[in-house]
């Protein structure tokens, strides 16, 4: 070969130096180390004491060798049985290899059979379609292009193999905390549509660098074998872009382990419900301040109406002596003391109708206060409606959001499991060929650590006599003194010969030392590829479990958020059933309220009437006295009339018999004044008749007056007795619901913790069962005959400030109404 064609074959072939040695040649100084007996063993005894020595190899030594005779190429044949795979071709992956290899053909079958057994149904057409792409664009060994020298100049690698360096990684496709938070399907839409477009974009770079790699081997795979020095640069470049897609994917899913786990966090959904509840209790806590005031005001109110019942009850205790003195005087007609008495009742009346007007005005105060509480009571109900309808759109919207967000985590993770199972795919391929790499580098490094051995095998045989050799003439120069200068030249031969064959050894090694540490590199290269590849490994591991650790937590996020939602719906269904419990309490207790004020004003309409037919008594009496003194007197005025009748009826005879004397006497003016007398007495007489008549009918029209006057009193009377006793009827059964009223605000204020408020309205209670109890015996009450009134008495106090269990059990022990 010409000078120019053997530099070049040094500078391109992998193998360059290599030389086979036959095991027939024998060094020229053995023969002459043979021929002579104790030199011989000299040397021997010098190489055995050297063979435990490591070769050492310098650039000079080197130099010095590259261009021996005795060197000849090694055979660059030695993958020739390497089969490259047509990109067109669908069959599984094809190797021809010597027999050391099946190994290594058997693990990348049973590779690539379980990662076709791990591809999900939903992901098979487009793993498929990438399982074309790659195995189009395997490469393995030296069936690997080199890139064409712009691809080479844009990405910036040397030609030689470099360690992969990590490419930018591509924008993170998790979930932030905001919006995890989000619940507008704007942002939602927009946010699949970016995680869309990222998953493209890492899918077309990893696809195209994939089709440019297959264009290249198609295009060069003639020219490999020509030009092996090219396979190094496009084996660099090409592993370089396979460890930039590996990183990004590495650093993918470190953004998305990164990202996507802090949607496990508590989130806006939560803090929304922290206000509502917040909001809630802020309703809550202003009605029962609300009702505290008004309860303190009713127990103002009822503490006011109690002293004006009782003044009042004072007065008519004091009203009702006086009128007993009046009576006791009267009787004994002590008249000065009954004037003074009868003005002091009278002062007592006005007093009393004062008082009884201030208890009319307490008890207008008791029942505005009570409407108060009434319509605070309506506050709490619909403030509790109000809380039950916020809770329930918050669990409605809760549990959409739990939906929404366990159905974009699995949008999200299938989808990066589809990136996830296409990494790995890539990588068992990637893996596969660099294993292959491995194995037949490391196939090479053996032939050629084997050549290198043979080469030097007859040396180091001789090395090791010789080394032999001289431990005996050591040995012999110490038993022979005599010998000495003759074995110390015999020695110096030995030593020159040991040189000798050192240098041929050195110089085999060192022509070898290029293409071994080329190849060293070249496995070195390998098995860091191949740690950097166990890396990748490693990472996409891990990225399949924060996969699936993102898709558990999202799935506890949602299984939380349903609670939630299951939460705050109880939370409305306890508001609900409280309002609806509240309602029938309030309802029961408006419908005793309204009662108690039917009867109230039934008994002042009934007190109204029976004053007023009292009042009418009183005018029918006076009527009746006045009709009695007419009656007197024109029975007076009759009676003089008929003392004048019977005196002229008398007198009328006896002034005829005068005048017949007269007359008879011939006495004439006697007997005329008589005449006239007589004449003036019938004139009076008739006169008085008709008095009389005009008298007697007067009389018969006062009198029937005077009956009918009876008559309306009698019928007054009994009207005001049936009056009364309606009167009675409201106040026993008004006195009733206060009695009832009474106790059940005293056992709300003992279980209040207020004994003090319960042992008024329990005396309260007391005085008005006390008062019916009187009404009961006069108009012969029963309350069997009282239906309507109800069998259980609630506290509005109670109603405002129980709740949840104590509350439905209040409802279950009274009588509601249907």
């Amino acid at each position: 070969m010409a000078p120019e064609e053997g530099e070049r074959d040094e500078m391109d072939s992998l193998f360059e130096g290599m030389v086979l040695i036959d095991p027939s040649l024998r060094v020229d100084g053995d023969d002459g180390d043979g021929d002579g007996g104790g030199g011989g063993d000299d040397d021997g005894d010098d190489k055995l004491q050297e063979q435990q020595q490591p070769v050492s190899l310098s650039p000079r030594t080197c130099r010095n060798t590259s261009s021996s005779p005795a060197s000849h190429p090694l055979d660059e044949n030695l993958f020739t049985d390497l089969t490259l795979i047509n990109p067109d071709s669908q069959d599984p992956l094809i190797l021809q290899l010597p027999p050391h290899s099946e190994t290594c053909d058997t693990s990348i079958s049973t590779t690539t059979t379980s990662n076709r057994e791990e591809v999900p149904p939903s992901s098979l057409s487009r793993q498929i379609s990438t399982r074309k792409k790659k195995r189009a664009g395997l490469r393995i060994g030296y069936g690997r292009d080199a890139l064409f020298p712009d691809v080479q100049h844009i990405d910036g690698r040397s030609s030689g193999f470099d360690p992969p360096q990590p490419s930018p990684p591509l924008p993170s496709s998790s979930l932030t905390d905001e919006e995890s938070g989000r619940s507008a399907p704007q942002q939602r839409r927009q946010e699949h549509q970016q995680q869309e477009l990222e998953l493209e974009e890492a899918s077309l770079s990893l696809t195209a660098t994939t089709k440019m790699e297959s264009d290249y081997s198609e295009n060069t795979g003639a020219s490999e074998e020509a030009d092996p020095s090219r396979y190094n640069a496009a084996n660099g470049a090409s592993r370089d872009e396979d460890d930039s897609a590996v990183s990004d994917a590495q650093a993918t899913a470190t953004g998305l382990s990164k990202d996507q786990v802090k949607t496990s966090a508590p989130n806006a959904i939560e803090l929304r419900y922290e206000q509502i509840r917040a909001q809630i209790s802020q309703k809550l806590r202003h009605v029962r301040e609300l009702v505290a005031s008004v309860s303190a005001a009713r127990k103002d109110s009822r503490r006011r109406r109690r002293i004006a019942a009782e003044t009042l009850n004072i007065a008519s205790t004091r009203y009702r002596e006086l009128e007993k003195e009046l009576e006791d005087a009267c009787e004994a007609e002590d008249f000065e003391t009954a004037e003074r008495v009868s003005e002091s009742l009278a002062s007592a009346e006005k007093d009393k109708e004062r008082l009884a007007i201030d208890l009319r005005h307490a008890e207008e105060d008791c029942d505005a206060v009570d409407s108060r509480m009434h319509e605070v009571l309506e506050l709490q109900i619909d403030a509790e409606e109000e809380c039950s309808s916020l809770l329930k759109t918050f669990a409605m919207d809760t549990a959409n959001d739990a939906d929404l967000v366990q159905k974009n985590a699995q949008v999200a993770s299938e989808k990066e499991l589809d990136r996830w199972f296409s990494l790995t795919e890539d990588l068992e391929l990637k893996k596969t060929e660099l294993d292959i790499e491995a194995h037949l580098v490391s196939a090479a490094r053996l032939v050629l650590s084997d050549s290198i051995e043979h080469s030097v095998e007859d040396d180091k045989r001789e090395r090791a006599l010789l080394c032999k050799r001289k431990e005996m003439l050591k040995e012999e120069l110490e038993k022979l003194l005599a010998l000495v200068k003759k074995k110390e030249m015999e020695i110096a031969e030995t030593d020159y010969k040991i040189e000798m064959v050192e240098e041929r050894i050195s110089d085999v090694i060192c022509s070898f030392q290029e293409v071994q540490s080329r190849v060293d590199t070249k496995y070195d290269n390998l098995q860091s590829g191949l740690s950097l590849m166990e890396q990748d490994n490693e990472a996409l591991a891990r990225k399949k479990k924060e996969i699936d650790y993102f898709l558990s937590q999202e799935k506890e996020r949602g299984i939380r958020l349903h609670e939630l939602a299951q939460i705050s719906a109880d939370e409305a269904n306890m508001y609900q059933e409280a309002v609806e419990h509240r309602k029938n309490l309030v309802l029961l207790i408006l419908n005793s309220r309204e009662d108690k004020l039917r009867l109230a004003k039934t008994e002042d309409k009934l007190s109204e009437d029976v004053q007023m037919l009292r009042q009418e008594i009183s005018a029918a009496r006076a009527s009746l006295q006045e009709l009695s003194s007419t009656k007197s007197s024109l029975q007076q005025e009759i009676e003089s009339l008929k003392q004048r009748l019977v005196f002229t009826d008398k007198r009328v005879p006896e002034l005829e018999a005068e005048k017949k004397v007269a007359a008879a006497a011939r006495n004439f003016k006697e007997a005329a004044r008589i005449a006239t007398e007589c004449k003036t007495l019938s004139v009076e007489k008739e006169s008085l008749q008709a008095k009389m008549a005009g008298a007697v009918l007067e009389l018969r029209k006062v009198e029937e007056e005077i009956c009918h006057t009876v008559n309306r009193l009698q019928e007054i009377d009994g009207q005001i007795s049936t009056k009364e006793k309606e009167v009675a009827m409201a106040r026993f059964q008004r006195l009733i619901l206060i009695a009832g009223d009474a106790k059940a605000e005293g056992s709300a204020a003992l279980e209040l913790g207020d004994p003090k408020e319960a042992d008024i309205l329990l005396t309260e209670a007391e005085a008005a069962e006390s008062e019916a109890r009187k009404l009961q015996p006069i108009y012969e009450f029963k309350e069997e005959e009282f239906a309507d009134l109800p069998k259980r008495y609630i506290s509005m106090e109670l109603v405002s400030s129980l709740g949840g269990k104590h509350l439905a059990e209040l409802v279950a022990s009274v009588y509601i109404p249907k």
